[in-house]
């Protein structure tokens, strides 16, 4: 019979010390949190479990203390008892113990899940200082608005994505080379979202999590959780302030970008090519000086591509995105031009 387990243990029977002596049983323990009630080997517990992350967008921060809280007093139950069966400090129940590592896998999966989202949102790089001090580089590369395809949850309010960093103590919403821009309502609406999430996951760190990784695992996993929290510190301290600090005044307006040597034989054509397909690109710039020419293995063209940039309306102006154009190689001669791609990359200009 499985049996639920608390860290309460039954008074010891006088002079039994040593040899012979009864060691505690398992009794009941703190509340089982749904999250680690599952089989962790059930279909349904990856799901459950994304849905249940994802959903921290909107799920309150009292909630999730709650939360916290509940998961950390099991966690720390369920692995004290397996440590003290294992010893030889408790009498062993296989049927409590299987359970309990059933709990532990669950929680830790949970946990395991937090950090592969915050690792793909948050781009800060952390170390260690000679004090063992954890820090993180300057100009990381923060996300906003991520999904997950088959995740519903994910996709919940999300109404656009973003991009922020913090350079030389300076905190805002940039592009995604990192210049500074004005984020739009839409983007802002999901910052807020996102800055709700990750709070709810700096409180979901505090504490047992973090205690628990450094004593149980070794070397470079040993500070996993630890690394996980400066991130998630660096992303809400960072999302705080670039939130109230939005403004049309970080716009940096560059000037617009020369076109190279081929512009002029070019642009009417590029031009066309773009607006057919949007009627509110404005211009479009070629900026190489010759054909950048691709071949097969036998050394036979395939196409030869041009690169330059397309300008178009923005809400705060005009912006320059990096673009490509190419002519395919076919019976011995070059065809039309067409669109080959959008570069990363883009900025308002003068």
């Amino acid at each position: 019979m499985v049996l639920c387990v608390s860290a309460s243990v039954e008074a010891e029977v006088p002079g039994t010390h040593g040899r012979g002596a009864a060691r505690p049983s398992v009794q009941a323990g703190p509340e089982i949190p749904e999250l680690m009630s599952f089989n962790p080997y059930d279909n349904a517990f990856g799901p459950y479990i994304l849905n249940l992350i994802w959903g921290m967008r909107k799920t309150s921060p009292a909630e999730v203390k709650s939360l916290a809280s509940k998961l950390s007093a099991r966690a720390r139950f369920s692995y004290d008892m397996m440590v003290k069966m294992k010893s030889g400090q408790m009498e062993y129940d296989s049927d409590a113990y299987d359970k309990f590592e059933k709990e532990m896998s669950c929680w830790a999966t949970f946990y395991a899940q937090i950090i592969s989202i915050v690792n793909i949102m948050s781009g800060a790089q952390v170390h260690k200082d000679e004090r063992g001090l954890y820090y993180y580089d300057g100009g990381p590369r923060f996300m906003v608005g991520t999904t997950m395809n088959g995740v519903p949850a994910s996709q919940e309010g999300v109404k656009a994505t973003a991009t922020f960093t913090r350079v030389n103590g300076k905190s805002y919403f940039c592009e995604p080379n990192l210049d500074p821009t004005f984020a739009s309502k839409a983007q802002v609406e999901t910052a807020k979202l996102d800055l709700n999430m990750f709070t709810n996951f700096k409180t979901l760190f505090e504490g047992y999590p973090v205690e628990w990784c450094r004593a149980t695992r070794q070397g470079v996993l040993a500070e996993e959780y630890d690394i996980c929290a400066v991130k998630i510190r660096a992303y809400v301290k960072s999302l705080e302030e670039s939130i109230k600090g939005n403004s049309p005044e970080n716009i940096e307006f560059k000037p617009m970008p020369k076109g190279g040597k081929l512009n002029a034989s070019l642009k009417a054509k590029a031009l066309a090519v773009e607006k057919a397909k949007d009627p509110e690109i404005m211009d479009c710039i070629i900026t190489s000086d010759m054909w950048d020419v691709k071949k097969n293995a036998a050394g036979v063209p395939v196409r030869r591509v041009v690169y330059g940039y397309i300008i178009y309306k923005a809400e705060m102006g005009k912006m320059a995105t990096k673009y490509a154009w190419a002519e395919e190689y076919q019976n011995g001669k070059y065809g039309p031009l067409h669109s080959f791609g959008v570069g990363t990359g883009s900025f308002y200009v003068k």
